[in-house]
């Protein structure tokens, strides 16, 4: 039993989660001034914006290519790649403090290249020596099916079924793994640009839920990327009563899409704009009415985190608020990452049965220090030193016998 809103000491077992999500190549952009951009750009900052929408929501004389010659125009540093994808990323992380995470992700055939700015080689590789629990599942298709939803569905469950069923991670031949665009200003501002064309995580859209991955887990946690694909790994979560833990993002995202998953969702995270897609797709005016709006018991959390003030706020269910931070950071790197650095520690002490507040403590420290990197890999802590950064900032508030509680969860000597 998970406990919500005071201490838990002498875990007893660690429960095991699966993380869902998609790998990306991350090309880093960094401009001078979101100011200095052109109109269309401005209302899609801290967004998503997906290769295939960018005429739509830009406008019809906007294309790919115009798009990268105005952040080349304002570049202020060599474009650069690193590690991606916010479930990889998460299940890094967490593997890193010592978290058990099994992955559910689609890679293409570049799965173990090592691309320039990849510090530990390939992609696949790099996740199993941290300690990432996946195999690799190919799968080949005729070409024109592609982006044919529906037929390339019918033809993979045809075709791989049953094996489907328990595929952790697939390679998508003929694919590569996806491109995830990651631009800043100096100021640290943010956007981000997907591609939804010939990216591999596309598949995601047609894969079934890998049903005996989830059987065999206490906990799920997913995002809000591609969202057929979650929606499946959520319904059949919640129909085996598992505890699903969400990260709402801002790519793919509608109230629909909200309004179905929220209530069968046991914590909920996200930023302001995040949680005010919630909002919105229930209708109402605060964070805290979403608990009365949703027809279940569900959410019985919501976590609404500030990556750039390193600040969280925790909405319980039973009315109560809990405030996290500000927690101290050296802003030298930048912001890409921090959210998945916040999910990463809370999940590594949510699944050996800690407070919710130490959880999202753990989640903050981790935001605090991505903050001093500029890929997110290399900005996710080791034991030693996120347990130092956790004692220096939050060790007062704590006992002694629960600072050893936390020393013996990453593995020290209490």
């Amino acid at each position: 039993m998970i406990l919500i809103g005071y201490r838990v000491l002498h875990v007893m077992f660690m429960k095991t989660i699966v993380v869902s999500g998609s790998p990306g190549k991350d090309l880093h952009v960094k401009i001078d001034s979101v100011e200095k951009l052109p109109q269309p750009f401005k209302k899609y900052l801290k967004k998503t914006v997906a290769y295939s929408k960018i005429a739509e929501v830009y406008g019809p004389e906007w294309s790919l290519n115009r798009v990268f010659s105005v952040l080349k125009e304002r570049s202020v540093q060599p474009f650069h790649y690193s590690y991606g994808g916010r479930g990889p990323n998460v299940a890094y992380g967490s593997v890193k403090l010592g978290g058990v995470i099994h992955l559910v992700t689609v890679f293409g055939d570049d799965y173990d290249k090592p691309y320039s700015g990849f510090f530990d080689g390939g992609y696949w590789s790099h996740l199993k020596r941290a300690g990432v629990k996946m195999g690799i599942f190919k799968v080949e298709f005729p070409s024109e099916l592609w982006r044919k939803p529906d037929e390339l569905q019918q033809y993979i469950e045809r075709t791989y079924g049953p094996s489907i069923y328990d595929a952790d991670a697939v390679q998508v031949a003929g694919k590569e793994t996806s491109t995830i665009v990651c631009c800043k200003d100096v100021q640290g501002i943010d956007w981000y640009y997907i591609d939804d064309i010939n990216g591999a995580g596309y598949f995601e859209a047609v894969r079934p839920p890998p049903r005996e991955i989830i059987r065999k887990a206490d906990i799920v946690f997913v995002d809000t990327s591609e969202a057929p694909f979650m929606v499946g790994m959520v319904k059949y979560a919640s129909q085996l009563g598992k505890e699903i833990i969400m990260d709402v993002g801002s790519y793919n995202v509608t109230s629909e899409l909200l309004s179905d998953m929220i209530p069968k969702i046991r914590i909920v995270l996200g930023n302001a704009n995040e949680i005010g897609l919630v909002r919105e797709a229930f209708g109402v005016q605060t964070p805290q009415e979403i608990f009365q709006a949703s027809p279940t018991n569900f959410p019985q959390v919501i976590v609404l985190e500030d990556k750039i003030q390193c600040t969280a706020k925790v909405l319980l269910r039973s009315g109560e608020e809990i405030d996290v931070g500000p927690v101290k950071a050296n802003k030298i790197g930048n912001s890409v990452g921090c959210c998945d650095g916040i999910a990463a520690g809370f999940l590594t002490f949510y699944q050996r049965g800690f407070d919710i507040e130490t959880c999202v403590r753990a989640g903050m420290i981790i935001c605090a220090i991505k903050w001093e990197a500029e890929g997110v890999h290399e900005g996710m802590p080791d034991k030693l030193t996120f347990q130092q950064r956790f004692e220096a900032q939050f060790g007062s508030e704590y006992s002694r016998g629960e600072l050893a509680e936390i020393r013996r969860a990453l593995g020290f000597q209490s």
